[in-house]
């Protein structure tokens, strides 16, 4: 192999650990990602104390409605049992028994419109469960998938960094500080590929004549005056 396909080569093992790593990192964010799960929890919670309050509320008033329908019948029995006298007494009393019917009847009032709230309430956190049981469902498969995943390309880049290896040792000493500062210089890519004998891969820029000459060789680092790229022409 020549000078210039040893390190082209070594471009290659080096992009693909690159795309491993970045596809690990990924995964790993996906895997510690709980939001999605997280929100529609949140969601049920918050249907279930809709729920509460709305139970909370209709218990409420059907007590109030049950001490005013009390206070209502105990003044009644004690105006017809001859327990108020006067005329002026039985009036008030009268008038006391009236206002608590008529609480009792707002009361009741107020009550149809909570069980209404319960009703809708109960199907809201009814639909939140559901909800949550599909989403997280989903999730604990998309889990599954992403570790399994995970699992493969972890293999895949330990053989990688294997080949790595073993390409380096093939690279000539002098040409592996050049070929590590330019692929910090230029987002892991330090060798681009020729095009048409004469375009390079990465910046399309045409080479000139004097530079499409000396790449044939393949013996001697030559570098795109663009982007300053070691070019590797395959033949």
């Amino acid at each position: 192999m020549s000078r210039v396909s040893v390190l082209f080569e070594l471009q290659q093992t080096d992009s693909k650990i690159d795309s491993h790593l970045n596809s690990i990192a990924n995964l790993e964010k996906s895997l510690a990602d709980t939001s999605t799960v997280d929100a529609v929890r949140q969601a049920t919670a918050e249907a279930e104390g809709q729920l509460v309050t709305a139970r909370s509320s209709l218990r409420e008033l059907e007590a109030d409605a049950a001490k005013q329908e009390t206070h209502a019948n105990e003044l009644e029995s004690k105006l017809y049992g001859g327990q108020v006298k006067g005329q002026k007494e039985m009036a008030a009393a009268q008038h006391e028994i009236e206002t608590f019917r008529q609480r009792k009847k707002d009361t009741d009032d107020r009550s149809v419109e909570a069980m209404v709230a319960l009703e809708t309430a109960e199907a809201g956190f009814k639909a939140a469960k559901a909800r949550q049981a599909s989403i997280e469902a989903e999730w604990e498969k998309a889990l599954g998938a992403y570790r399994e995943e995970l699992k493969r390309l972890q293999v895949e880049l330990e053989v990688a960094r294997g080949e790595r290896e073993k390409r380096l040792k093939m690279v000539m000493p002098p040409d592996v500080p050049v070929y590590e500062k330019l692929r910090q210089q230029r987002q892991g890519v330090a060798v681009s590929e020729v095009m048409m004998g004469k375009l390079c891969s990465k910046c399309r820029v045409e080479l000139p004549m004097a530079k499409q000459r000396d790449i044939k060789g393949g013996n001697t680092l030559v570098n795109c005056p663009s982007c300053g790229r070691i070019l590797f022409h395959k033949f």
